[in-house]
């Protein structure tokens, strides 16, 4: 049965579509089968995947314009359910009764096709936010390591708090994964300190492993490729490769 983690970020900038593209590489290339859906009008990360965006999306099987095996695309680091601008209407197009429920009913006929459900969801908490959390086993939480997004990880709490409380009572947070990081910074440090105090205060943890700021990540994303394999020695891509290991380590030992 597939792991399903959802990444919520309500603050833009977080790397949260960057972590859910270099997530599907890294555990691809170690066996697993995965599947990406991006959640996200903006479909970027259809586009670092390399994916088609005429393609059928999660909306289409939402509204029964399409089953969800048609919608799944197969590329070079994962499968992905791409996006498209029909996304941006979700919150008017979803409007019936057990609307939040709609992701986990469609991916009941494939998640034992899968090892590792990932879901890239958009800022704006809505409609497709809850579907996320509705259906996720877990979610990450990444966060630039500034004031601004500590100050939104409280926003994305909440949301959490809700979801368990109406439509997920059994929602792990995994923790919260830093992006950006400059450890050599005195600021850094400092707010690394109160990233830990607000994720005691969630019962979750700030992940061991935080991803240093790298000009390949953009490189790698231009060239529709894997970071890790194309430049496995730069900064990110081992943060990344030492993220993806404990992360493995934590779903292993809670499963």
């Amino acid at each position: 049965m597939a792991e399903t983690i959802a990444l919520i970020s309500r603050k833009g900038g977080s790397g949260k579509t960057t972590t859910a593209q270099i997530m599907s590489a890294g555990f691809t290339s170690k066996g697993a089968k995965v599947l990406c859906i991006d959640l996200d009008g903006q479909a970027s990360l259809t586009h670092i995947m390399g994916a088609d965006p005429t393609g059928k999306s999660i909306i289409d099987v939402f509204t029964n314009k399409g089953n969800i095996t048609d919608a799944i695309q197969h590329t070079q680091t994962g499968d992905i359910i791409a996006a498209n601008s029909g996304l941006d209407l979700a919150d008017m197009r979803l409007t019936g009764q057990g609307r939040e429920m709609l992701l986990k009913k469609a991916l009941e006929s494939v998640k034992r096709d899968y090892n590792l459900i990932l879901l890239d969801t958009v800022g704006a908490f809505g409609v497709l936010t809850l579907n996320a959390l509705a259906v996720a086993n877990g979610v990450i939480l990444p966060a630039q390591a500034d004031i601004l997004s500590l100050n939104a990880l409280k926003d994305s709490y909440d949301l959490i708090q809700s979801a368990r409380e109406n439509v997920n009572t059994g929602l792990k947070i995994y923790g919260v994964l830093l992006t950006r990081f400059n450890s050599r910074a005195n600021i850094s440090r400092d707010l690394l300190a109160m990233f830990e105090q607000a994720a005691q205060v969630m019962n979750t943890r700030v992940f061991n492993s935080k991803i240093r700021d790298s000009v390949a990540v953009k490189e790698a994303q231009a060239m529709q490729t894997d970071l890790l394999k194309h430049k496995p020695k730069n900064n990110a891509a081992q943060d990344y490769s030492a993220f993806i290991a404990e992360l493995d380590g934590i779903i292993k030992a809670e499963a």
